[in-house]
């Protein structure tokens, strides 16, 4: 195996341990409040469904490359990674949709504009927010299904080129790039992609006025809350860093798969967004960054006890 194989499953497993804490926590803790209030916030709402949609991809990338390990049949490990191609396709359209649901919600509740459409948007927003999230999912299904057609997984036998005798062989994947479902698929991935790039640019754009307008007044809370809006303009290009990078290394698995390092190195970049972003959610989230201080805190207790 190579070194940048080796490599990269490290870095793998790394993100998925890290992911699903993070991921697990917004889950457990948002469910926890539902079932004691019988109501959640529309950011939690947004928050949970992100939670859970992340939770399963990293779940289904992790099982796709642990597939690819075992020493199955080929024909059928190909059958296999095919369903799980599958689903990977529709929770990364959902996750997307979901992470932009996410955006939007911010810019609407948090900038400050003038115009109509946004204003109204500014009053209707909270009531809009299981139907964004229910037409996420209705539409990442449509995209989804008819795509299964433009992605297949071959079986591509290496025995005649192996001097050694041994039979090799291995999986790749068949793009139908003139296909109308590949278009559709793309679509699906770039719509978000654009909403989520003018919400992000909105959002910033407005943070920054009003830090600049704070810096001018002689006000005591002027340095409190300008630390405030600087430190969520951070959080949201760090926001869009993971996304772009996770967007455009989803554009490159799909359209280039030569090599096997590759591979591993765009499910890399891909498997950072969903843990490194949900630990970016619970760090600027007051109530889950609570609960991580304090799962942190019993989880280094009880590491102290057990080595003593």
């Amino acid at each position: 195996m190579f070194p940048t194989i080796i490599i990269c499953l490290i870095i793998l497993g790394i993100e998925f341990i890290t992911g699903i804490i993070a991921n697990g926590l917004m889950i457990v803790v948002n469910c926890s409040e539902w079932i004691r209030s019988r109501k959640l916030t529309c950011c939690d709402m947004i928050l949970t469904s992100l939670g859970i949609s992340r939770f399963f991809l990293q779940c289904t990338i992790n099982s796709n490359n642990f597939l690819i390990q075992l020493p199955h049949d080929m024909n059928e490990r190909c059958a296999m990674l095919t369903t799980l191609t599958v689903v990977w396709m529709f929770l990364t359209t959902l996750n997307l949709w979901f992470a932009t649901c996410l955006s939007v919600f911010y810019c609407v509740k948090i900038a400050n504009f003038s115009q109509p459409l946004f204003l109204w948007l500014k009053r209707r927003i909270s009531g809009l927010v299981p139907q964004l999230l229910m037409g996420s999912f209705l539409v990442s299904l449509v995209i989804c299904l008819p795509s299964v057609n433009t992605i297949d997984r071959k079986y591509i036998d290496h025995s005649m080129n192996n001097l050694s005798g041994n039979t090799t062989g291995e999986c790749r994947y068949k793009v139908d790039l003139s296909s109308s479902f590949f278009i559709l698929s793309m679509l699906g991935y770039t719509s978000p992609f654009i909403i989520f790039i003018i919400s992000s640019i909105l959002l910033i754009t407005s943070l920054w006025r009003h830090s600049k307008r704070m810096e001018k007044t002689t006000s005591t809370s002027r340095d409190t809350v300008t630390e405030v809006h600087v430190r969520a303009i951070k959080g949201q290009i760090s926001f869009i860093f993971f996304y772009i990078s996770y967007f455009v290394a989803l554009v490159m698995f799909l359209l280039e798969l030569s090599t096997i390092s590759s591979y591993y190195v765009w499910i890399v970049i891909m498997g950072a967004y969903p843990s490194g972003h949900s630990v970016i959610l619970i760090l600027g989230n007051p109530k889950l960054k609570r609960v991580a201080v304090r799962a942190l805190h019993y989880a280094r207790c009880r590491l102290r006890e057990a080595v003593s």
